[in-house]
């Protein structure tokens, strides 16, 4: 029996999935309103007439009728079938496949869509309340009181929870299924041996949500899959979540962020805020693009959707000790997440302040001024770091390195990684091939770093009589070289073809002229002709890559290659592949000055001619062309 994957993770999947990500990296599109447009890859034309929609998160082509989910375009533009195409996706996400032999999942899904229609319908029921309940004012009274209009409350789905146990309750639980739903989707709470009047009830079920302004949660499909309510009056606690529910993880959702990608065309930057009020207020000030955690910390989960939206994230914090404290993890959370073209920055609001008080009493455009000036993660990192152990003595000075590289190596690799090291060397005036020994370190820096002239140790004056050759001085050149020059650059081309096998985008590392060098190289050919195909023919998927080599004799060795077992995460290709075209490139160097020493090396020492000796010499030295 095929293993079925549960349908409850393709809903999974698919919530943490950009389609317009998807498709992009596969067909150019540009965008057009709210949608994006481009050719559409599964018929010829000549004028677009594929759409893709980001809200909506389906493609549709008005020429062809093509149409469907992330999952359906893989399928269709990588010729794979569902469970491979699933599983791409997933490995892109991060996730393991499931799979499930039973009926099981099935139900499961079923339930969560139940669930999904049970808040849909609470949604509705806290929104009719804000229009119609005799209680409605002081909640009505409180929104304007914060500078919010009814359409700005209409467009994020505010609503009111009134006072009463079973206001939700009674309307939506007339049966016992109901009931469950309710206190599967966390809406109401059961609770066993209550104490009431003298008698005990077996149970008692009320709405968790009362006397409270509701803050609907929405998933990145515009499904509500959890609450936030704000106490109307002085009661505790002043904010409350809906619990951990089989549609809610509250370590990886944000709330505002489907409204900001509703909100803006393009969206570029997200203003990470603290609480829901925050990001309501600052779009009715035109502030679009701010979303707030729900009750936690910022998560590596957060980041991974964060810059799955956009390149650049701030960070809006208070100014005082905890704000600091509190930017200072969320920093350390993003390291890790730093790759080049990602930027992260923290805005601290004046004491006493929070997004909120501080746009309605500044207005836009000073919150803006202020947005502009927001400390980029490289200050805030060393200026935190100076001022926890300080740097003006020696010993801050290593202090500082020792604290700093760690963090450091955090990031991946790339030239923003490299650019930290750079100014940790000018803080500290430690080179930064000091600071990765340091670190533990032993590669170079960077490949193109050269070295210090003033590191070079000077050699001791020549003996006197010296002639300038010794009769021993290349001894160690002497060996018995064996027919198997080449296999270990061979063997770093085969490493190299492996990354491209996983991810063709990789070759943007490096500019096309530098792989130039492989076309005449031993062993590199195959290499520098899958190089070649992929900027030729615009080929990023691994699929298309490998159907190019279909009817080649070379197939069944770039098959194997892309079978090979990948250890590293996908995160830490781009550093892997860099460093593999280094050393590839290093041993080219070498094995042909070796081929060059070869007809020298063949020769006893004492039968070299003076020029035969100096042009070993040279060679020897590196100053042989």
């Amino acid at each position: 029996m095929i293993p079925l994957i549960p349908p409850d993770f393709i809903d999974d999947l698919l919530a943490r999935t950009d389609i317009v990500e998807i498709i992009e990296a596969r067909v150019s599109l540009k965008r057009t309103g709210q949608n994006y447009s481009g050719l559409c890859p599964f018929h010829t034309e000549k004028t677009p007439s594929f759409s893709v929609s980001a809200e909506k998160q389906f493609y549709y082509c008005f020429g062809c009728q093509a149409t469907g989910s992330a999952i359906k375009f893989v399928m269709e533009f990588d010729r794979l079938d569902f469970i491979p195409a699933v599983e791409l996706l997933a490995a892109r996400a991060g996730l393991v496949v499931p799979q499930d032999r039973n009926q099981e999942s099935s139900e499961k899904q079923q339930k969560r869509k139940s669930i999904y229609n049970v808040l849909e319908q609470s949604s509705v029921f806290y929104r009719d309340q804000l229009r119609q309940h005799t209680s409605r004012n002081i909640a009505v009274d409180y929104l304007k009181s914060r500078g919010l209009t009814g359409e700005i409350a209409r467009d994020f789905g505010l609503g009111f929870a009134p006072p009463g146990w079973d206001n939700l309750y009674s309307l939506l639980a007339k049966t016992n299924h109901e009931r469950q739903l309710l206190i599967d989707a966390g809406m109401v709470i059961k609770k066993d041996q209550v104490e009431n009047d003298g008698n005990i009830d077996d149970e008692k079920i009320y709405d968790r949500f009362r006397d409270r302004i509701m803050f609907p949660i929405r998933d990145l499909r515009g499904r509500v899959i959890a609450f936030g309510g704000r106490i109307v009056g002085d009661g505790k606690p002043k904010y409350l979540n809906s619990p951990e529910t089989s549609v809610f993880h509250k370590s990886r959702e944000l709330y505002g962020l489907y409204e900001a990608r509703k909100r803006n065309r393009k969206l570029d930057n997200l203003l990470v805020v603290e609480g829901y009020m925050d990001v309501v207020a600052l779009a009715q000030h035109e502030v679009n693009n701010s979303v707030a955690t729900l009750g936690t910390a910022t998560t590596s989960e957060h980041l991974d959707r964060i810059f799955r939206a956009v390149p650049t994230v701030t960070f809006c914090f208070d100014g005082d000790t905890a704000g600091k404290n509190a930017a200072w993890k969320a920093l350390l959370v993003s390291l890790a997440h730093m790759k080049d073209g990602r930027s992260a920055r923290f805005l601290f609001v004046p004491d006493g302040e929070d997004p909120d008080s501080l746009i309605r009493a500044e207005g836009k455009d000073q919150f803006d001024w202020r947005l502009d000036r927001a400390l980029h993660l490289p200050d805030f990192f060393f200026e935190k770091l100076q001022a926890d152990v300080g740097n003006d003595s020696l010993d801050g000075k290593a202090q500082l390195s020792n604290v700093a590289m760690p963090l450091i190596m955090k990031i991946p690799g790339g030239v923003f990684r490299e650019l930290m090291i750079v100014k940790l060397s000018e803080i500290t005036n430690l080179s930064p091939e000091k600071l990765m020994e340091l670190a533990g370190i032993s590669d170079d820096f960077h490949a193109g770093l050269s070295p210090d002239p003033r590191s070079a140790e000077i050699p001791p004056p020549p003996p006197e009589g010296w002639d300038g050759y010794s009769p021993d001085e290349y001894e160690d050149h002497y060996e018995d070289y064996s027919d198997d020059i080449g296999q270990e650059s061979s063997e770093l081309a085969n490493r190299a073809i492996s990354l491209l096998l996983r991810q063709p985008e990789l070759v943007d590392q490096h500019a096309e002229e530098e792989y130039g060098k492989f076309e005449s190289a031993v062993g590199c050919r195959l290499l520098f002709e899958i190089i070649r195909t992929i900027y030729a023919e615009e080929v990023r998927s691994p699929v298309l890559l490998l159907a190019k080599y279909q009817d080649r004799a070379e197939f069944s060795h770039l098959k194997q290659l892309a079978e090979q077992e990948q250890l590293l995460d996908v995160a830490d290709l781009p550093d892997e592949y860099r460093g593999v075209i280094f050393r590839l490139e290093r041993k080219l160097q070498e094995e042909s000055q070796t081929m060059l020493k070869r007809p020298l090396l063949t020769k006893s020492f004492a039968d070299l001619t003076d020029d035969e000796k100096q042009q070993l010499r040279d060679m020897t030295s590196g100053k042989s062309s």
